[in-house]
């Protein structure tokens, strides 16, 4: 009976032992936190300024946080510059660690400027990482979206007309007019884009091209679609034929001095070539037989660039109707309104490269290279790194395996006790 007895409080501080070692694995796994997202308001004018809140709750001690969040910056200009937030252009990272403090809520404050019309969603990207202070256990996280609405500026303009709409190769029918709003074109065989400049007369609108890209033999519509700066739309439509293989077009943009008696007869006229391209403004083609020089007080041989010739990044190829001779030319791919391509070239110094064509001052020069701002860029496994993974898994096989235990002495107890009493 004695024995019994010990038995039995051996069990029951045995039960005790192990609830002990559950309750924090319990307490880790109830551990949550709500992050909510809040803006002084929800609708905004061009120029206004927003204020955006981010409150982390919790029913346990913050500890490290990092997240990141997404806006549309098109739509929003991020104009913080606190030491926890690092990005911009559509993509900040917030983070917040080694705190000292501890606290089972926290707030933090970015500020943005409305920029353009539309709506911006501001949100968590994919799951924040909270972890508690104590263990520094991975809270479970839930969060919320923010929209911000933004309108015209109460003084945006109406004003949706094209100052002026170039294209090359080719020409527009009728002659441009801001009013006119439907043309038509013809280009040649080789040319499958038109390098396309179109102005607004208000430079607070904002111009798109669509389906100038890969044009076919025939009728093709490219649509110019001109955004005031109140919202208001307009659209100014071309209607590019492309011929068949065998015919080009003649579209005069740069005069050409065909050969050496031409040239003879502009010095005559001129006094040299390149009295004539000072008097005149503009660049000269020359063709020299199967080579075509530009000339604007240098002269600069047009070349073809081979394979081994690396092309800028954004560019495309395309072709440059230089009176009835083409050549090769590359265009900015996200900017066809651009006055400015790149042509390759060699120099008096027999030196190959870039250089950059205005086609609105005709000059050339040498092209640089931009460069790119600094962005900030999410690693994919950021939020589901393995060692979190790991962890998970090792606190599940602990947590079931204790569990069994528990179950095994419990039915053990309650036997025992079973038995005590029939032997009473």
């Amino acid at each position: 009976m004695e024995t019994n007895k010990k038995i039995y409080k051996q069990c029951l501080s045995l039960i005790l032992l192990l609830s002990l070692i559950l309750m924090p694995y319990s307490f880790i796994r109830a551990a949550s936190a709500t992050i909510n997202i809040k803006a002084d308001t929800e609708s905004a004018a061009v120029g206004d300024e927003i204020t955006v809140s981010l409150s982390i709750s919790s029913d346990a001690m913050l500890g490290d946080f990092e997240a990141y969040i997404t806006y549309n910056a098109d739509i929003l200009e991020f104009e913080s510059d606190a030491s926890f937030i690092a990005g911009g252009e559509g993509l900040l990272k917030l983070t917040d660690k080694n705190s000292v403090n501890k606290e089972s809520s926290r707030k933090y404050i970015m500020r943005f400027t409305a920029k353009a019309i539309g709506v911006s969603e501001i949100a968590i990207k994919d799951k924040a990482e909270i972890y508690e202070y104590e263990t520094g256990t991975a809270m479970s996280v839930s969060s919320n979206r923010l929209d911000i609405r933004v309108s015209a500026a109460k003084t945006a303009s109406d004003n949706n007309n094209l100052k002026s709409l170039k294209i090359n190769p080719g020409s527009l029918k009728p002659k441009f007019d801001p009013k006119i709003t439907e043309y038509t074109t013809k280009i040649d065989y080789e040319s499958n884009k038109i390098i396309l400049s179109a102005v607004p007369e208000d430079d607070n609108a904002k111009v798109t091209v669509d389906g100038n890209e890969n044009l076919s033999v025939g009728n093709n519509k490219i649509t110019v679609k001109v955004k005031a700066e109140s919202g208001e739309m307009k659209e100014y439509i071309i209607t590019a034929t492309r011929n068949e293989e065998k015919e080009k077009d003649t579209e005069e943009t740069i005069e050409t001095v065909e050969s050496d008696d031409n040239l003879d007869s502009v010095s005559k006229q001129y006094g040299s070539i390149e009295d004539k391209a000072a008097e005149m403004g503009n660049l000269l083609l020359i063709k020299d037989g199967e080579d075509i020089y530009i000339q604007n007080g240098y002269r600069y041989q047009i070349l073809t660039p081979g394979e081994d010739v690396a092309i800028p990044g954004g560019y495309s190829k395309t072709s440059l109707i230089l009176d009835d001779v083409t050549v090769t030319a590359y265009t900015p791919e996200n900017d066809l309104n651009s006055d400015f391509l790149i042509l390759y070239a060699k120099n008096e110094a027999g030196e190959t490269g870039f250089y950059q064509y205005d086609r609105v001052e005709e000059t050339l020069q040498r092209y640089t290279k931009s460069r790119e701002g600094n962005k900030v860029v999410m690693s994919g496994n950021l939020m589901q790194s393995e060692e979190y993974k790991a962890k998970l898994t090792t606190m599940g096989i602990v947590l079931a395996i204790l569990g069994c235990v528990c179950i095994i002495l419990s039915v053990a107890l309650i036997r025992l006790y079973l038995k005590n009493r029939e032997e009473e």
